[in-house]
């Protein structure tokens, strides 16, 4: 346990965490080719799509980062969890583990196995809101003079719990639809792709809030 409750482990594990997601979206999208021979788009392409065997040229570099980003993403989460107190902190903790947990799942299950992928991913959008929440209002509400994180990084946390909230937002008409609403195969994409953009939205909100805590901890 003192291991993780360190802030070296928690830096080493965020910054190793946001490398291999950064390379898991950015080398398969720079060669990816579409059912339809379209390239990726970041306006109109799922993250997952990135991940689609038998689709995305390099799928395996993508379900890996996935993976390793997810295990990094529990790491963060212990450390973190571990460093500050009250029931805040240990919410946010449990929701991270089953936020990091879930992610590496989207991995294991690439969105060419759709059922198990919409679960793994629901889980980690459901999840990750109360993550970002809880460890916000963590770091905002500490007790005592000397914070373990400066109280005001906990507004930060305010730009993830944001874009998780409007994605699953712009997700909740779908629910009762007969098909997953991940799945894009078929569809006409429109130019821009809100959902598309949301979902991206929380990709780059997640790096910034795992980067500022790692520089101000």
């Amino acid at each position: 346990m003192n291991f993780l409750a360190r802030p070296e482990t928690l830096i080493s594990a965020g910054i190793v965490g946001v490398i291999v997601g950064l390379i898991g979206v950015t080398v398969p999208s720079r060669v990816y080719i579409g059912t339809r021979g379209q390239k990726y788009s970041f306006l109109n392409h799922y993250i997952s799509e990135l991940g689609e065997i038998g689709v995305s040229r390099f799928a395996w570099v993508f379900n890996l980062g996935m993976i390793l980003a997810g295990i990094c993403t529990v790491i963060v989460s212990l450390s973190l969890g571990l460093m500050l107190t009250g029931f805040w902190a240990k919410a946010g903790l449990v929701f991270g583990v089953a936020t990091g947990i879930s992610l590496s799942l989207v991995g294991v299950f690439p969105m060419s196995n759709m059922k198990p992928h919409v679960l793994a991913a629901t889980a980690f959008f459901r999840s990750g809101l109360l993550m970002f929440l809880f460890f916000s209002l963590a770091i905002v509400l500490q007790a005592g003079k000397n914070p373990v994180v400066p109280r005001a990084t906990g507004l930060v946390g305010i730009i993830p719990v944001l874009s998780f909230g409007v994605f699953l937002g712009l997700m909740w008409p779908m629910r009762n639809q007969n098909r997953e609403p991940l799945d894009a195969a078929g569809l006409n994409r429109p130019r821009a792709w809100k959902l598309c953009i949301s979902e991206w939205s929380i990709f780059f909100a997640f790096i910034f809030w795992i980067l500022v805590i790692a520089v101000v901890i």
